[in-house]
């Protein structure tokens, strides 16, 4: 095919209530997605545009709140960030001003799957973790873990969640639960005897029985923490200006849930079974205990810690 301008980075997908493929590119003018509509995968005809979006665009419908009945189109940029609306197979129309579909500078060039067996309809989605270096790694470059997507009424409109796939528990070794924890300021680490490289902890935390004003999780020497007053999960390097890596996180019914999925590279973070994300590479220092939780300026009221050491994707 030849193009009249120098768009880019197609999404190409089957819209089945119009019978019809449609392709979405990024290109001129301006930073926008524009979109073509073609019955034989030949002969395009331009149809809408979406503006101010830039780079690797990805379009797909999901449920809102699980219910067939409601069906919402969601357009994606390459940041992550996104548009929830409707679409007749021509015009995207959205209903909300943009989200940020994960809190890292470094989540980039997103795209999710399309055609999944009807079996399993998940929407499943990788991005690239940009900026990294990796000296001593025998490669270069990374995707995140792949997150399944789902869409839910919130109270500024629906808001897509990004949660690790069940299938990473095919890596789960050794497993070892924890239960009701307070925390005390200079107090012991619950973790303190866990040894390993690659961990996926889940932490779930009392905020109303907690009057610390941070809880911070040491991994792998990189520090995350939940600040309990601002309601804010920060994964921002001690010292760093205008660092982007913060994610506001509301308490649930006075509760929070965190999970990490530490990697030799990089550390994912969820909140709230993925109402937030934070997709981030790391270099790790494994000469000191790989995984600390300790409360800052009060305890910290835990209600359960469970940590999976995993096994190596690799054969």
């Amino acid at each position: 095919p030849v193009l009249a301008h120098g768009e880019r980075d197609p999404k190409v997908f089957w819209h089945e209530p119009t019978k019809q493929w449609i392709m979405v590119l990024y290109g001129p003018p301006g930073n926008q997605y524009l979109i073509f509509t073609s019955k034989n995968l030949l002969n395009w005809e331009k149809q809408g545009a979406i503006p101010d979006m830039y780079e690797c665009p990805d379009m797909f419908p999901l449920q809102l709140d699980n219910d067939p009945k409601q069906m919402k189109w969601v357009v994606i940029a390459g940041d992550g960030q996104y548009l929830v609306g409707e679409f007749d197979g021509k015009q995207f129309r959205p209903e909300i001003k943009r989200k940020r579909g994960d809190f890292s500078p470094n989540f980039y060039a997103t795209q999710s799957w399309n055609n999944m067996p009807e079996t399993d309809p998940r929407r499943i989605q990788v991005a690239w973790l940009r900026g990294g270096s990796y000296p001593k790694m025998p490669f270069n470059q990374q995707w995140t873990f792949p997150c399944e997507l789902t869409l839910h009424s919130g109270p500024n409109g629906p808001t897509v969640y990004r949660y690790p796939i069940a299938e990473i528990e095919k890596l789960w070794d050794k497993t070892e639960t924890i239960g009701p924890t307070v925390l005390q300021p200079g107090g012991e680490n619950p973790l303190a005897k866990l040894t390993g490289k690659y961990f996926d902890l889940h932490v779930k935390i009392d905020v109303a029985k907690t009057d610390a004003k941070e809880i911070v999780f040491d991994l792998l020497g990189k520090k995350i923490r939940y600040h309990v007053g601002e309601k804010l999960l920060d994964a921002c390097d001690a010292g760093a200006k205008n660092c982007p890596s913060k994610a506001p996180l509301e308490p649930v019914d006075g509760h929070i849930e965190l999970r990490f999925l530490v990697d030799c590279s990089s550390i994912e973070t969820f909140g709230n079974h993925g109402a937030v994300s934070i997709s981030q590479f790391i270099q790790p220092n494994l000469t000191k205990t790989p995984l600390v939780i300790e409360a800052v300026g009060g305890k910290a009221q835990l209600d359960a810690i469970t940590v999976h050491t995993m096994k190596s994707m690799w054969e």
